[in-house]
This record gives structure tokens, C-alpha cells and sequence, in this order.
């Protein structure tokens, strides 16, 4: 079996232009990036400079307890961090839908619509997490790195399954590895154009996360813009690829 060809260099390029003609889809990934670098900046940030300080003026104990003190604090940022991600990144995506197909974006729709697919898109998350759980921990002696690449690759289908094709997070998980499997040359190119946006966006968040102001203004323009595009190529694809037509391959006499 073999399914038709796909364009995925001219694909990518086309989620750039859409992106372009249509720059209020990067509004909700654009807020959401903004909320998330000021929870890292002010939560996150304020603990670590706060345990550093004590442990730079020699009182370990200090630090120890500085960090525990604000172990809660972190743990509600980073749960925060998830919520306000998926839910913007999910937003995005039900707005694509309508900007692929020519249409503008009804955000009022987009959003009824990512509150439907919230608690899906939440279990997602969590079994997403169990998966990677070991990935990471691998990572600390560079063997999880290529596994967490892989993993990546496998599910970068899950979300749009979900949120565009109304499935339940399991059944997303399991359509994302089947199209990534079986439709390995446009989903290896359309995986390229994810990372390449998502390298950019970190790269450039890292260089001005800690310059006040700067940073959050770098989140909202960059991380908006990138993570928004990472939405539209998921988005384009998953539907380029699910609706794909097969055809049987010719049958070799013998």
C-alpha cells in the first residue's frame, strides 16, 4: 500500500504563509507564551535566585530551606505552565482548521470547541508525561536525548487527532503513532519544520528570558509566532494524512 505524495517542503512553507496572511491565529500562543515566561521570571526565577543568594553567602542551610519553602510554588507553576500551553496551543488549532481551508478563523468557535477537547487533551498530557517520564531521567547520560526526539515523532499527531479529529487522548496517542509509522516521509519533513521552530523559539527566549522587559516582549513575538506555526503544520498534516488516499500497490506476477 502507498499512499499519495505529499508536498511536505512546499506544506511548511505554506504554514508560514498562512501565518502571515492570518497573524491573529499567534494571538492565544502569543498570550500563552507570555504567561508562562512571567510565571518562569517571577515564580520559578524568585526561588532559584533566592537559593543561589543564600548558598553564595555561605549559609547551605539557608538555601536548602529557601528551596524547599518554595518547592509548592514551583509545582503550581509548572502545572500552571501545562494548563495555559495546552490550552492556548489547542486554540490555535481549532483556528487553523478554518485558516487551511480559506476561511477566517472564528475564534469565538475555536474556543468552544478547545474547552470541549480540554479533558482529552488533558489526559493526553499525563499519559504524554508517563512516556517521556523515562526519556528524561535516560537523559542525564545522553542516551534518553534520541529517545525523546523519537517519542516526539511518534506523537506530534495527538493533539490535532484530538482537538480536530474529536478522538479520546488513547485513541489520539495510537492514530499519532499509526500516521507517523506509515506516513514516515512527509511526517519525518513536517517533524523537521516543528523542531526548527521550536529550537528557534527556545534559542531566542533563552537570550532574553533574563532581561527584564526585553523577555517578555521576545515571548510574546517569538514564542506566539513559533508555537502558533508548530500548531498549523501539526494541524495540516494530521489532516493531509488521515484523509490521504491509498491505493494498492501493482501485484508482481510470477
Amino acid at each position: 500500500m502507498v499512499a499519495q505524495q505529499i508536498d511536505a517542503a512546499r506544506e511548511l512553507e505554506d504554514a508560514a504563509r498562512v501565518l502571515g496572511a492570518r497573524w491573529t491565529l499567534a494571538l492565544p500562543t502569543a498570550i500563552g507564551s507570555l504567561l508562562v515566561a512571567a510565571m518562569v521570571f517571577f515564580l520559578i526565577g524568585a526561588v532559584i535566585v533566592s537559593g543561589v543568594a543564600a548558598a553564595l553567602l555561605g549559609h547551605g542551610a539557608a538555601a536548602i530551606a529557601a528551596i524547599e519553602a518554595g518547592a509548592t510554588s514551583v509545582a503550581i507553576a509548572i502545572g500552571a505552565i501545562a494548563l495555559v500551553s495546552t490550552l492556548a496551543h489547542a486554540m490555535v488549532m481549532a483556528a487553523a482548521h478554518d485558516a487551511w481551508a480559506g476561511r477566517d478563523p472564528d475564534y469565538a468557535a475555536a474556543f468552544r470547541l478547545t474547552l470541549n477537547r480540554f479533558p482529552a487533551l488533558l489526559v493526553a498530557a499525563f499519559i504524554v508525561a508517563l512516556l517521556y517520564a523515562i526519556p528524561v531521567a535516560l537523559s542525564f547520560v545522553l542516551i534518553g536525548i534520541p529517545l525523546l526526539f523519537v517519542l516526539g515523532y511518534f506523537l506530534m499527531y495527538a493533539r490535532a487527532a484530538i482537538v480536530i479529529g474529536g478522538e479520546d487522548a488513547v485513541t489520539a496517542i495510537g492514530t499519532s503513532f499509526r500516521l507517523a509509522s506509515t506516513q514516515t516521509g512527509p511526517s519525518l519533513i513536517a517533524f523537521a519544520g516543528i523542531v526548527a521552530a521550536f529550537i528557534i523559539g527556545r534559542v531566542v527566549d533563552a537570550m532574553t528570558i533574563h532581561i527584564p522587559g526585553l523577555g517578555l516582549l521576545t515571548a510574546f513575538f517569538v514564542g506566539g509566532a513559533t508555537a502558533a506555526y508548530i500548531a498549523l503544520v501539526e494541524v495540516r498534516f494530521y489532516e493531509l494524512l488521515r484523509n490521504a488516499p491509498v491505493i494498492q500497490a501493482p501485484t508482481q506476477l510470477r
